[in-house]
């Protein structure tokens, strides 16, 4: 082959080269996966994505957290603290247990119905001491707070004793008479007297249609 003749060829093979590597810087080319395979590589991707993973699972737990919360503030102001007894409820109290509308378990002493409240409603106030009268007990609520009633008849004329701890009941802004140390509340309602109490962490309310003197005698013989 002459020299001009393979001065030709080259020529050729060269343009045939060069062409092929014009088209190929043309072709676009996905780099996509081997720039996320890179990252994941990379510590900083590792975080991220631990971060993008965790951000789920803390929403959740903060939605649990705050569902928490308002179940607390809905028990708390439903059934935390003291609750106050209106004279009008401590009445019809009264009228319902005397009346036979609230059903009563007869006893004969107080250590009788404390066990028989304590059957019926475990954790049930316990009742106080008392010179023994013919006696018929129950259990009472008020605002979700447990009472225990006692129907006493003296010098048959039927008295109802409420017991209640001090931390679950107010004592009413009513006029207050002392009685051997001992400050009383004094109420009247559709001509039933009532006299509220606290002693040695105990709520007591007497009720009936008496006069609030004859009520105060009546628990200044109860010894808690």
């Amino acid at each position: 082959m002459s020299e001009d003749n393979l001065k030709n060829l080259l020529s050729e093979q060269d343009r045939a080269i060069s062409s092929r590597l014009a088209r190929l810087r043309a072709m676009p080319v996905d780099t996509s996966r081997l720039e996320q395979a890179l990252r994941a590589k990379l510590p900083e991707a590792r975080s991220r994505q631990r971060v993008f993973w965790l951000r789920p699972v803390q929403a959740i737990a903060a939605s649990f957290l705050l569902v928490a919360a308002i179940f607390a503030a809905v028990v708390l102001s439903t059934s935390g603290g003291p609750v106050l007894a209106s004279a009008a409820q401590m009445a019809q109290m009264h009228d319902d247990i005397v009346s036979g509308r609230t059903p009563v378990m007869q006893v004969s002493s107080v250590a009788e119905a404390n066990r028989m409240l304590d059957r019926q409603s475990p954790g049930a106030p316990a009742l106080p001491q008392m010179p023994d009268h013919a006696m018929a007990c129950c259990m009472k609520s008020v605002h979700d707070k447990k009472v225990a009633c006692v129907l006493l008849k003296n010098d048959q004329m039927p008295i109802t004793m409420a017991v209640a701890s001090a931390s679950d009941m107010k004592l009413p802004a009513a006029p207050v008479v002392s009685r051997n140390g001992i400050d009383y509340r004094v109420q009247s309602v559709n001509g039933l007297a009532m006299v509220m109490t606290e002693q040695n962490g105990k709520w007591l309310c007497l009720i009936g249609r008496c006069s609030a003197d004859r009520l105060m005698d009546i628990a200044a013989q109860i010894r808690f």
